[in-house]
């Protein structure tokens, strides 16, 4: 990894936007999910995202090279949900190695040719890892075994991202602290077998009131992971940036890390669209930036490069927020 932290006291970083929605626009059947590769496959693999880093890697690609365009520091791996559970509705859960190998190093190579391209801005590549299919907290009596079951689940698809060469590991849409705890040792272990030390980057999702969807509060989230070394602790998804300021002056107030964010394009309709304007959601993160609470400014569901080009424009000078001191 390059001096990302350094980086990060010096001006607020951009982070690209939505992966899937930008994937849907391509309006893509089923025989391009299955390429050649899944040809004879025995699951129908319409709408499994993850599979194109093997199957359509051109697509990938082309959207990747989107957001650099339009000024991104940071692009995400096309793994949000290339974990063994989350592939297992595609009986796919034995290609978590080998999709997400793919998705790391087909990043990792645009990322690069874009920093030799002009070095002077770095780019970097984090891995995504979203919150598979199971939550600790609703496990009831077997919240044990989930917790077993999330780390082994998360350390697999980490190690791959990890061995594929992204810069950071990026936790999101966390809706449980539990697992976010599993995340953290996960990473933990796919950094020791990797033989490679990363920042971790933790990124919940919150209702209204800012409690996440386990009922945990921001408070005792922070509490819950502020041993381990943590670069950036963030909200993402959600209903959309103009509800999160407050949430974020928490996180801000409470945090010894990073603050990041990447809303939604508010909420979509009843046919999936989503409505709200690269330029609305700019002008709402624009109180976030002007308040200095956030080091880390992207996009989530339904935003575009459009999104990422203004707020490159809106960092611009801007003074991101400092780590407090620790007495």
């Amino acid at each position: 990894m390059s001096d990302i932290d350094h980086i990060l006291n010096e001006r607020i970083l951009v982070l690209d936007g939505a992966m899937g929605t930008m994937i849907q626009r391509y309006a893509l059947d089923e025989a391009v999910f299955r390429g050649e590769h899944f040809a004879y496959h025995n699951t129908p693999l319409l709408g499994c995202y993850d599979v194109l880093n093997i199957t359509a890697q051109h697509i990938i690609s082309d959207i990747h090279c989107a957001y650099l365009d339009a000024g991104a520091d940071i692009i995400t791996t096309n793994t949000f949900n290339a974990n063994a559970l989350s592939l297992a509705q595609y009986n796919l859960q034995e290609y978590v190695t080998e999709i997400n190998l793919s998705a790391a190093t087909l990043a990792r190579k645009v990322a690069d040719r874009y920093t030799t391209l002009t070095p002077d801005k770095q780019r970097w590549v984090a891995g995504s890892v979203g919150p598979t299919t199971l939550n600790c907290s609703t496990s009831g009596g077997h919240a044990d075994k989930t917790f077993d079951l999330l780390v082994d689940t998360y350390a697999k698809q980490m190690e791959a991202l990890i061995t594929g060469g992204v810069d950071v590991l990026l936790v999101e849409t966390i809706c449980d602290q539990k697992n976010a705890q599993a995340a953290i040792q996960a990473a933990e272990r796919a950094m020791t077998q990797a033989h490679r030390t990363l920042p971790i980057m933790l990124s919940i999702t919150t209702t209204h009131s800012g409690t996440m969807l386990s009922g945990h509060t921001l408070d005792t989230f922070i509490a819950s992971v502020c041993q381990a070394p943590i670069l950036s602790v963030g909200i993402n998804c959600s209903y959309g940036a103009t509800t999160l300021l407050p949430h974020l002056r928490t996180l801000s107030r409470l945090a010894p890390c990073y603050i990041s964010i990447h809303p939604n394009a508010g909420l979509p309709d009843n046919a999936g669209a989503y409505h709200t304007t690269a330029s609305d959601i700019a002008e709402m993160m624009q109180s976030i930036i002007d308040e200095g609470v956030v080091n880390i400014v992207g996009g989530c569901c339904g935003t575009t490069p459009q999104l990422t080009a203004l707020l490159c424009q809106a960092t611009k000078g801007a003074t991101p927020r400092a780590i407090p001191s620790i007495s």
